[in-house]
């Protein structure tokens, strides 16, 4: 009896010492290279039914681990054209990197428009490349009105919309809100894109499409004229905003690895989007009482 009881002690003292020095040995020091990822070029442009000077921006990507802005792209050649049309854009000087239309350029709906980038250095080496993307203006029926409600049991102001959707096509917006003449949604988490998928053919009585806290710094007030901005949007482009917002949110699991890049329409390795979509516009003025 007594040495099966010694047997089993210098077994389980074994067992113990085993995992102490699995434990130990767990601390060791490993160093991970992290390589650099090869430079992209990154392009965004919006083209619209909107009368205005549209903008195109050309940066280059840098290390997800290294906290370096991307450099832009100077001295591209850049145009948009829908076959008939051809517009040239010129750089802003003072802000290297943005290319802009005339400011009296406005798109058409039912046409595709191509962006054409040509000329750019990417690694200052003289090796110039060249890209493009296309996109199709899809129709947006304009809004008979907007309501923005303060609503107490949130203490929010909500922006309701009413509009007829149509019937007979999937349908994808982006909402831009404006306050007294200036961009209210001026980030990326602030953008509304829906689909239709729960009103489709139906009059939409006052959806809720944007939501501010009125005890934020840039809230809604009595008085302020808003103005929102209907945008029809292809389906390609409505997922790459989903993506877009995704990837920019919180990672889960915290510690998780870098995210994907969203798509792209962009040849030749190219990321970002060019955009091209119809503009409706409404607004109101406040006259809710908090």
């Amino acid at each position: 009896m007594a040495t099966r009881l010694f047997i089993t002690y210098r077994l389980n003292l074994s067992i113990l010492m085993f995992f102490m020095l699995a434990l130990t040995s767990c601390t060791e020091r490993i160093d991970i290279e992290l390589d650099s990822t090869y430079t992209r070029c990154v392009i965004y442009g919006e083209f619209t039914t909107d009368t205005l000077s549209h903008s195109v921006s050309i940066t280059r990507t840098s290390d997800y681990f290294k906290n370096e802005k991307a450099s832009p792209v100077s001295g591209a050649i850049v145009t948009i054209g829908d076959g008939e049309n051809s517009y040239n854009l010129t750089e802003d000087l003072e802000n290297p990197g943005n290319y802009y239309t005339n400011s009296d350029v406005y798109g058409v709906v039912g046409k595709v428009y191509t962006l054409f980038v040509d000329g750019v250095d990417l690694l200052d080496n003289g090796n110039l490349r060249s890209y493009k993307a296309s996109s199709e203006i899809k129709p947006v029926t304009p809004p008979d009105s907007i309501k923005v409600i303060y609503q107490r049991p949130w203490n929010a102001w909500l922006i309701n919309i009413y509009a007829q959707d149509p019937l007979e096509s999937e349908d994808f917006y982006k909402f831009l809100v404006y306050q007294n003449g200036e961009l209210h949604s001026d980030s990326l988490h602030k953008i509304q894109v829906i689909d239709d998928v729960l009103f489709n053919g139906n009059y939409t009585n006052g959806i809720s499409i944007y939501f501010v806290d009125a005890d934020s710094e840039n809230t809604f007030n009595t008085g302020d004229t808003i103005m929102v901005e209907f945008c029809g949007l292809t389906q390609d482009y409505y997922n790459y905003m989903i993506e877009l917002q995704s990837s920019a949110g919180t990672s889960i699991p915290f510690f998780g690895g870098p995210p994907a890049n969203p798509r792209t329409n962009l040849s030749n390795g190219a990321i970002g989007f060019f955009a091209a979509y119809s503009v409706a516009k409404t607004s109101t003025v406040i006259k809710t009482d908090l």
